[in-house]
């Protein structure tokens, strides 16, 4: 017999509300799983948020517990605006006094003028590079380049040529009062960087409405026109350079030449404490957002009256008070013990404040400094910065503590899941099992209902027959 598609239509029960209520029951543990799942899902969000800022922690610790941290170097000039400096990293300490006494140029050439837009004849312009040093032009030794002219040309078509034709030299025209004149310029500076001219005239062409060839000249530049090398003292020590960006003069730093001097100019090379203060400031500032973050997770609202998500978890506690333990290390037999000494002082609530008038009396001492930070000499406690870099490397090691509470959490999240699934599937065989029993029960009562009221209906007629 097909079942009821109406539940309590036989009964007359509420046959739906009453498995409704019922699977209500079966699915009561789901409220218990999602608020332990929602719990597990903040912590491993928070300790998430927590191993990025260990690792923002381990780069500024090896920051300073490396050698790169300690190599930057500042450079000052007593005349910047005559010699300006730089150093690499690693360059060493001292000081030098440095005089200019001529800049690197490039020579200059000027052909004779010529009338705007003139026509020229026909000839062949060759390019030859070498030195004027000596007042004669002496070649260079590579292949002299030649550029063809053809009649007609204007000086800007000769120009354009010359600067497509690699020969390093560059060239323009420009207005004088006395007509267009040709403006040859070598690329480089430097005394081996000038350049010879010479011209040759086909001649085929003169008298057909060009100016004649012969009527260009070029002269050897005057001194003041020469291609020549910077030439500066250092220390009583006389260098010379094709640029005035000078980088094999002093060890491991650039000098730019910019003017001739009439006085030394003192060039400083020192450690830069502004970079190491930053680096400092760096671990510092990593550190409190780390103890800020665990504070925060574990802390009681005493107005709502609830706990933070990790109130109460070990590992938490054990990360906190550990890292605050790390700030309190002594390196005994050094010249820096504590961080108190660099004017880094532990809070109460755990945070670091820096006295950056302190800290800038220990930045004078950059060597004992160093140590602090990064020694790893036998015998000798390791530095700070080494100290907390390994911490946290071991922390966020796959068997450290962080990565293993995360595991832990990770599991916790897969097996609810899990256990919502089997309650969920439990509730819905249990739905479909009463709504079986009680649409059966409520078939029979509707048959028993249906007897009832014909016995009823055969009664009443045998009443009235008697009548």
């Amino acid at each position: 017999m097909p079942s009821i598609s109406s539940p309590g239509i036989g009964s007359g029960l509420d046959i739906g509300g009453i498995v409704t209520k019922l699977v209500a029951l079966e699915r009561q543990p789901l409220v218990q799983l999602q608020k332990a799942s929602s719990s597990m899902q903040s912590r491993l969000s928070l300790y998430g948020q927590v191993k990025s800022q260990l690792s923002t922690l381990e780069d500024a610790a090896n920051k300073l517990g490396s050698a790169d941290g300690w190599t930057g170097m500042m450079v000052s000039s007593s005349n910047p605006a005559a010699i300006s400096a730089t150093a690499v990293s690693g360059s060493a300490a001292a000081s030098f006094s440095v005089e200019v006494t001529r800049l690197a140029s490039r020579q200059v050439s000027v052909v004779a003028p010529a009338t705007a837009d003139a026509a020229l004849g026909s000839g062949q312009l060759t390019l030859q590079q070498g030195s004027w040093a000596t007042g004669v032009f002496v070649s260079a030794g590579g292949p002299a380049v030649n550029i063809t002219i053809d009649s007609g040309n204007t000086l800007a078509a000769i120009a354009g040529k010359i600067n497509s034709a690699g020969a390093g030299v560059e060239a323009m025209v420009v207005q004088a009062a006395e007509g267009e004149r040709l403006v040859l310029r070598s690329t480089q500076t430097g005394a081996a960087s000038g350049f010879d001219v010479s011209l040759t005239s086909t001649g085929s062409d003169e008298g057909q409405g060009t100016t004649p060839y012969t009527g260009l000249s070029f002269t050897a530049p005057s001194a003041a026109q020469q291609a020549q090398d910077a030439r500066f003292v250092v220390d009583g020590l006389v260098f010379t350079s094709a640029s005035n960006k000078v980088t094999n003069a002093l060890p491991g730093v650039s000098l730019q030449l910019t003017q001739v001097t009439t006085t030394p100019v003192e060039i400083k090379l020192a450690q830069d404490k502004e970079a190491v203060k930053k680096n400092i400031q760096a671990l510092v500032d990593a550190y409190n957002t780390v103890n800020s973050t665990l504070a925060n997770a574990m802390k009681y609202n005493a107005d709502t009256k609830s706990a933070a998500p990790l109130q109460g978890d070990s590992t938490a506690t054990g990360l906190q008070n550990a890292m605050r333990g790390l700030m309190r290390a002594e390196l005994v037999g050094q010249p820096f013990v504590r961080l108190q000494d660099l004017g880094i002082s532990l809070q109460l609530n755990g945070s670091l404040v820096v006295n950056s008038s302190k800290l800038d009396a220990a930045l004078d001492k950059p060597a004992d400094l160093k140590q602090f930070f990064s020694t790893s000499t036998a015998g000798q406690p390791r530095g700070l910065g080494l100290q907390v870099a390994d911490f946290v490397k071991g922390a966020l090691a796959s068997d450290g503590r962080v990565t293993v509470r995360t595991d832990a959490l990770q599991a916790g999240i897969k097996r609810n899941s899990s256990d919502q699934d089997r309650v969920n599937v439990r509730a819905e065989r249990t739905q479909a099992r009463l709504y079986e029993v009680y649409n059966a029960m409520d078939s029979k009562v509707g048959k028993l209902n249906a007897i009832s009221s014909y016995v009823s209906q055969q009664l009443s007629s045998l009443k009235s027959n008697e009548k």
